[in-house]
């Protein structure tokens, strides 16, 4: 007989825990798990008609949390599971649209508006939801028996805000609502989230800190560190198997805000002081690798990165860097926050991973297409990222127009000629498309905080942490440059497993002037008393000496 799978104590915590919960955890920690737990021991104390809210951004993340509800044995007809989407539609615009707009109609899903020209202006909502003119042209859609799934959410929010008897039924059938990957959540869902847990409804989200930062503010999920810094919710994190050191994580969550963190363990954040320039700090790196493989049990080369803020310093540490290293240039992809832009860059990206063996082609697609509204777009998505993925590397660059085929697919409104004259030349550039394949066993990483999104390393050396530098500073910068910068110091911190090295020489190098300037530790240094939370160090050539 198999052993059943017992909770750690931050589990049970979790499990047990009452009221509105903001729960941080990483891939591997047994989120899912806590969640499925959690979920049973609420449905224990429903009355026959009440149920939960789950859900989840992919179909295939809700079939996987359903099927794991059932084979624990949580049967309730009344749960509702499904993707964001699927719970505005069925619970609240198909019901609730009839009460709107006074009038019975047969609604059905479509997913564009290339064929309702008269509606396109609904596409306003996102910037000007308050618009009375949008607002009626919503209504007359719904009369017309529409809803755009682009817009589903605002139709949703509309609803929620114009019919009393929906957030009554709602209330009145559900006690919980589970929003799986809250990072992703944009302006409409998290208001719609606060909406329910201001009526009533208990609300728990759950979100991976890995992937709530991007150098871009509409990747940048401000609404799961909201939840975090609110009152009314309590915010605790599974720690057990996480990936990033506890000690990382927290000196992490600090750095954005989040308030009262104490350390339990001795600080695997280092803050390193290196007299002279970027070679003597690379040169310290290397004369400390053999001491630091030793100190957390590494093997590879590859275990090692050394990120940049930009392309010059990378290539220098390259060049400093006598051990076998693999240098990753940023391309135009990785800085592009377009649509297509950062499209393009994920598909390069699982292209070789997928050549790897360590992704699917599946997955790619149901990232970003909706199979139970859109199943013939989601199946020609299916067609044209096998093909993409078909090929051998040298026959990508003859091959664009699949990639902006698949582009016109997943954001048909955003066209983007330039990225594509960027893309057609990556293509065509052995070197630069060879920035996204990974570095081999024996060479240390070495690349942009850009390029590192998404990634792991299990020790990480950042440079560039200088005024000036990280963050920016002139007249021109703005509050948004702040933000992007704050946020790759973020990325860079979370990129460690085992520990994080934050590098200080005394000169930094001036590309533009080509000479050295006396550096100043960047003010994100001493942000939110993060000094409390990591050691000063003293690296020399010969050896690692803490200084106290």
């Amino acid at each position: 007989m198999n052993k059943s799978v017992q909770p750690t104590p931050e589990q049970v915590k979790i499990i047990d825990e009452l009221g509105n919960l903001v729960i941080t955890a990483k891939p591997g920690s047994g989120k899912t798990f806590t969640i499925v737990e959690k979920i049973g021991v609420i449905s224990e104390g429903l009355m026959e008609y009440q149920g939960v809210i789950a859900i989840s951004f992919t179909r295939k993340a809700s079939q996987e949390l359903e099927l794991r509800c059932k084979r624990k044995g949580i049967l309730r007809r009344n749960h509702f599971f499904g993707t964001i989407d699927k719970f505005y539609i069925s619970e609240i615009i198909m019901p609730f649209s009839k009460i709107l707009t006074g009038k019975s109609v047969p609604l059905e899903v479509k997913d564009s508006f290339n064929d309702f020209p008269e509606y396109e202006k609904l596409k306003g909502l996102k910037e000007d939801f308050g618009s009375k003119e949008l607002q009626l042209l919503l209504e007359k859609s719904l009369l017309d028996g529409h809803i755009f799934l682009e817009i589903c959410g605002e139709t949703a929010f509309f609803i929620l805000n114009k019919v009393p008897e929906c957030l009554l039924y709602l209330k009145a059938r559900y006690t919980h609502i589970f929003i799986d990957e809250y990072q992703d959540c944009g302006e409409i869902q998290h208001n719609i989230f606060l909406k329910l847990v201001g009526k009533g409804i208990f609300g728990i989200a759950v979100g991976d800190l890995n992937q709530a930062i991007y150098a871009f503010s509409n990747r940048y999920s401000k609404y799961l560190f909201s939840l975090m810094s609110n009152n009314n919710f309590t915010h605790l994190e599974i720690t057990h198997n996480h990936r990033c050191h506890k000690t990382v994580s927290d000196y992490s969550l600090a750095l954005m805000g989040v308030p009262n963190i104490t350390l339990e363990d001795e600080s695997r954040v280092f803050k390193v002081n290196v007299i002279g320039t970027d070679e003597n700090v690379i040169n310290s790196i290397e004369c400390n690798l053999p001491i630091l493989k030793k100190k957390y049990g590494l093997k590879n080369n590859s275990d090692f990165a050394i990120l940049c803020r930009g392309n010059e310093t990378a290539k220098r540490a390259s060049l400093f860097l006598r051990t076998d290293n693999k240098l990753f240039v940023d391309t135009a992809l990785d800085k592009s926050n377009s649509y297509w832009g950062m499209l393009f860059n994920d598909m390069l990206t699982s292209f070789f991973s997928y050549k790897m063996g360590l992704t699917t082609i599946l997955e790619f697609v149901e990232s970003r297409i909706n199979e139970d509204y859109e199943k013939k777009r989601f199946e020609k998505g299916l067609e044209i990222l096998t093909e993409i993925f078909s090929l051998e590397e040298d026959q990508l660059g003859n091959q664009i127009d699949l990639f902006i085929k698949f582009a016109q697919l997943i954001y048909p409104e955003h066209k983007d000629e330039k990225i594509c004259v960027d893309l057609k030349r990556i293509l065509e550039n052995e070197q630069k498309l060879d920035s996204f394949k990974p570095a081999t066993e024996n060479e240390v990483n070495i690349m942009t905080l850009h390029k590192s999104k998404g990634l792991e390393f299990k020790c990480v050396f950042l440079l560039d942490l200088y005024r000036w530098i990280v963050p920016p500073e002139g007249k021109r910068v703005t509050s948004e440059d702040y933000t992007q910068a704050l946020n790759l110091f973020y990325v860079g911190v979370t990129r460690a497993i085992e520990a994080c090295y934050i590098m200080q020489g005394t000169l930094r190098y001036r590309a533009k002037q080509k000479d050295f300037w006396t550096a100043e530790e960047s003010p994100f240094l001493y942000l939110n008393n993060t000094t409390f939370l990591r050691k000063d160090l003293v690296w020399k050539d010969e050896l690692l000496v803490s200084q106290n």
